[in-house]
């Protein structure tokens, strides 16, 4: 889901480019920069569940502000993680250290398309246990819940490669020493 997602974005911006670059065979992100690609998409995808739950969870609820001192903190570090989060989709996507990657869409759109995929898997009935995880994750730095956001976006496609299914995003898997 996640590598269409980027394949999607880079065939977008691929059709202003002169030439479409070949995706990178066997390459594979690590767990730092799953990391970096959740704390761009962070901030968003935080205040898209709230929009997907707003019929369901008070006006005061934590996924349902739009400004505030958490997604002020999340935004920054999303600014702050966006070269490294750039580098890893031109690593999949083949086309790293081409100008391609520093057009002004590849952000918006990116988090855009991958918001969207995250909020059209949320359910009514998971809005307060994902409230009660927002909350609970707050205090910590920014990019403590994205490396657990990460880590269990890994989790997720690992479980799935062990049942032989097809995963989205190429992780490259650190085995314990």
């Amino acid at each position: 889901m996640m590598k269409r997602v980027i394949a999607a974005t880079w065939l977008a911006l691929a059709a202003t480019a002169s030439q479409a670059a070949q995706p990178q065979q066997g390459a594979c992100l690590t767990s730092s920069e799953v990391s970096d690609l959740a704390q761009v998409v962070l901030p968003e995808a935080i205040g898209a569940a709230g929009v997907a739950c707003a019929s369901v969870l008070p006006a005061s609820a934590a996924i349902r502000q739009t400004n505030g001192v958490m997604l002020t903190r999340y935004r920054s570090e999303a600014d702050r993680a966006w070269p490294q989060a750039k580098r890893a989709i031109g690593k999949i996507g083949g086309v790293e250290g081409t100008a391609m990657l520093d057009s002004e869409l590849v952000r918006p759109l990116l988090t855009t398309m991958l918001v969207a995929e995250v909020t059209k898997t949320i359910h009514i009935r998971d809005c307060a246990s994902i409230e009660r995880i927002v909350t609970a994750l707050a205090p910590l730095p920014p990019r403590n819940t994205a490396d657990v956001a990460a880590q269990i976006l890994m989790l997720t496609i690992q479980a799935k490669t062990r049942k032989g299914e097809k995963i989205d995003l190429p992780v490259c898997f650190e085995t314990a020493q």
